[in-house]
């Protein structure tokens, strides 16, 4: 039962780190049928030049958090929790922060400008992520789920980290944004960067939201 994933529950956030004010989430005006017509992945598009509002990166990560929250065999309980490297998010100083979901305000984790971190630990050549206005890290405490529920764990973790990816998708194409989500990083760094080796936190996705270069090519699928 949901009682049995109790040991497994994301850890409360650290608010002995500074905190960062973020402006109130707004809602999300698009309906889910265009939102979900709308998203798609940004992949080389991201542009540093036109930076991300804070408002649209607070709308993006109070719904992935409350996408985690997926209920079923999950019983509410929250697994997972969020980090964001900011890159170039208007008044937001860069560096590497917590989300805090109660709060509604980040937790400063590390300083300075993440972008060769993180271009320095992305495999894959579809993204620039030092581009990229933020980037969204869900963790959860993996081998804690797997000892509470054994093999299900494997299903629960996907189910959690992949409604947060398509919630973040949604949200980015409601407050008019592009976001990327991608698995091709180095794990094992980014637990260092964040400081999450003892804590038994996976990083398991990055999520990546921007704005997009002006009048890119596009495939309109409605013609072909």
């Amino acid at each position: 039962g949901p009682a049995d994933l109790a040991p497994a529950a994301a850890h409360p956030v650290d608010r002995t780190r500074p905190e960062v004010a973020l402006p109130p989430a707004g809602p999300l005006g698009t309906d889910v049928r265009t939102a979900l017509r709308e998203r798609r992945s940004s992949f080389g598009r991201f542009d540093a030049q036109h930076p991300l509002k804070a408002g649209q990166l607070a709308s993006c990560l109070a719904a992935a958090a409350a996408g985690s929250r997926i209920g079923g065999d999950g019983g509410g309980q929250r697994l997972a929790k969020l980090y964001v490297f900011v890159g170039h998010v208007e008044s937001l100083t860069p560096g590497a922060y917590e989300y805090d979901p109660e709060a509604h305000s980040l937790r400063l984790v590390k300083a300075g400008r993440p972008g060769d971190f993180l271009q320095r630990n992305y495999f894959l050549t579809n993204y620039n992520l030092e581009q990229a206005a933020a980037v969204l890290v869900p963790t959860v405490r993996t081998h804690a789920v797997l000892d509470a529920v054994g093999d299900r764990g494997y299903r629960l973790v996907n189910a959690v980290v992949g409604a947060m990816a398509q919630t973040v998708y949604t949200a980015a194409s409601a407050v008019h944004t592009g976001c990327g989500v991608a698995l091709g990083f180095d794990n094992l760094s980014y637990a260092e960067e964040l400081g999450l080796e003892a804590t038994g936190e996976a990083p398991l996705l990055i999520m990546m939201i921007g704005n997009e270069r002006p009048a890119p090519a596009d495939f309109r699928y409605e013609i072909a």
